[in-house]
């Protein structure tokens, strides 16, 4: 899975993670639950980002505005439109991202209040233009610098509120006739090529970013799974057992566990060699996969050839005939050219169907499983047997009997 220290994507074909690395990142957009997610963690991020700027711009704006009620008191319409417009906006970014409603409030307001705010503040640099203030210019590009790189915004908002400032900009150039046509449009494609380099370079930020993401969570995914039959390993179907345990108490719902042994596989390990024990094993991943895609349901790698499978709120009627079609799916003949009537694999099944209740531990619910598996391998094998809540009642989690 990890090949000369690189991720390989194919070695788990049903990884969200992985299926977003394969597309490229073209949209840089992710799909299902990955992109509030992915938001989420960039909100985190570029908190400190935020927070900075919108300080920094809150007393940026103030000193504008202030420097503009020095020259021209509050008979001009650029001084309001500063302090009633730009710093109200400015202010109210700064606060949520300073408060605890920046996690879901902060991006939707400044996808607005951001382009909105820098529109404004275009509208007084023109204004300023007119009044020969030329280098006031150089400060509108700082503000579209910053809106795209440090407001926080993800990267097609990030490129709106820069097009937004500039687009302002020329057409408040132009109703205001603040400059000769031509300066005009030099100053416009100025401001157009700031915003253009600031959105390749954003992009290829945030399409880094991204990658990075999916490789930290395929990499979290690797080290929960079995190496060997791409299932979740035991470390992670413990705590997901515990996780849904605690779900199924709450909710008052049913929770069925199934441990499944493939049998006599030591002596179709030993018969056959340890590549066919292991083609096995990756079949039985394959089979368990398929009968666990439900999302609080998991298949999971028990130990050596033992398998276990966590269902989430099914009667004990759809336990059954899951188990059994478990069964039937694992049949299939030993290896070819070998010794004529050797055993085909089969598998035995052990199923725990429980109501989670306090008091009551999930090693109880997996104990019991345990000891359906125990009667179905004594019974002959290849065979389902089910233990359900009246045995739960009476089992004492811990206490095992003599084998």
């Amino acid at each position: 899975m990890l090949l000369a220290g690189r991720l390989d994507p194919d070695d788990l074909p049903n990884s969200a993670y992985a299926r977003e690395l394969r597309t490229g990142l073209a949209k840089l957009r992710f799909k299902d639950s990955l992109e509030p997610q992915y938001v989420a963690e960039h909100l985190q991020r570029v908190r400190l980002r935020v927070r900075a700027w919108s300080c920094l711009y809150i007393a940026w704006i103030c000193i504008f505005a202030a420097a503009q009620f020095a020259r021209t008191g509050v008979a001009n319409v650029t001084f309001w439109v500063l302090a009633l417009g730009t710093l109200p906006c400015a202010v109210a970014l700064g606060w949520l991202a300073w408060s605890h409603r920046y996690a879901r409030w902060y991006l939707p307001a400044a996808r607005v209040l951001v382009p909105l705010s820098g529109a404004m503040f275009a509208f007084f640099v023109a204004q300023a233009l007119g009044d020969a203030q030329d280098e006031e210019l150089a400060c509108l590009t700082v503000n579209i610098v910053a809106a795209v790189i440090f407001a926080g915004l993800l990267y097609r908002a990030s490129l709106f509120a820069a097009l937004s400032i500039v687009a302002a900009f020329a057409i408040s150039g132009c109703i205001l006739a603040v400059q000769a046509p031509l300066e005009l449009a030099k100053s416009v494609l100025v401001l157009a090529m700031t915003a253009t380099v600031c959105g390749i370079i954003y992009r290829n930020m945030e399409r880094s970013s991204r990658r990075g993401y999916l490789k930290s969570g395929l990499i979290a995914e690797l080290t929960a799974r079995d190496s060997l039959t791409g299932l979740a390993n035991r470390r992670t179907f413990d705590e997901h057992l515990l996780r849904v345990w605690q779900q199924a108490q709450r909710d008052g719902r049913m929770l069925s566990i199934l441990m499944i042994d493939i049998d006599h596989f030591k002596a179709y390990n030993d018969a056959f060699g340890h590549q066919a024990g292991d083609a096995v094993l990756r079949r039985a991943g394959q089979v368990l996969r398929d009968f666990a895609r439900r999302p609080l349901d998991i298949a999971a790698r028990f130990g050596g050839e033992e398998f276990a499978i966590v269902l989430y709120d099914l009667s004990i009627a759809n336990v059954l005939d899951i188990a059994e079609r478990l069964r039937q799916a694992m049949r299939f003949g030993s290896p070819p050219k070998r010794e004529a009537g050797s055993p085909g694999i089969t598998i035995s099944v052990g199923v725990g169907v429980v109501m989670p209740t306090v008091g009551r531990t999930p090693q109880g619910a997996v104990q019991l499983a345990d000891e359906a598996l125990y009667e179905a391998k004594k019974g002959g094998r290849n065979r389902v047997v089910l233990k359900g809540i009246e045995e739960y009642r009476n089992l004492t989690t811990g206490s095992f009997h003599v084998r």
